[in-house]
């Protein structure tokens, strides 16, 4: 399960305190595919690390989106070597 950070919500993708903020609105279609990503990053996280995470944030699925899949796996796999 994805680590609760010392403030805001639980994540994936850890050390966002100097990241940058994305905020803007998506078509319906666009929404779809982004639920359909958070899904796809939800099962992705389940295999690699072994168990579900608590939550995946819009924040993950952007980042997931920004990385792409073979990059998301690496980052997880060293993720699941400091559990």
């Amino acid at each position: 399960m994805a680590k609760t950070p010392t403030r805001g919500r639980a994540s994936i993708f850890r050390g966002k305190e100097d990241g940058v903020r994305i905020q803007g609105l998506i078509t319906k279609t666009g929404g779809a595919k982004f639920e359909r990503m958070r899904r796809a990053l939800a099962l992705l996280y389940t295999e690699v690390v072994g168990t579900k995470p608590a939550t995946v944030s819009d924040a993950d699925v952007i980042e997931y989106m920004a990385r792409g899949h073979d990059d998301t796996i690496a980052y997880l796999e060293v993720f699941r070597s400091r559990m």
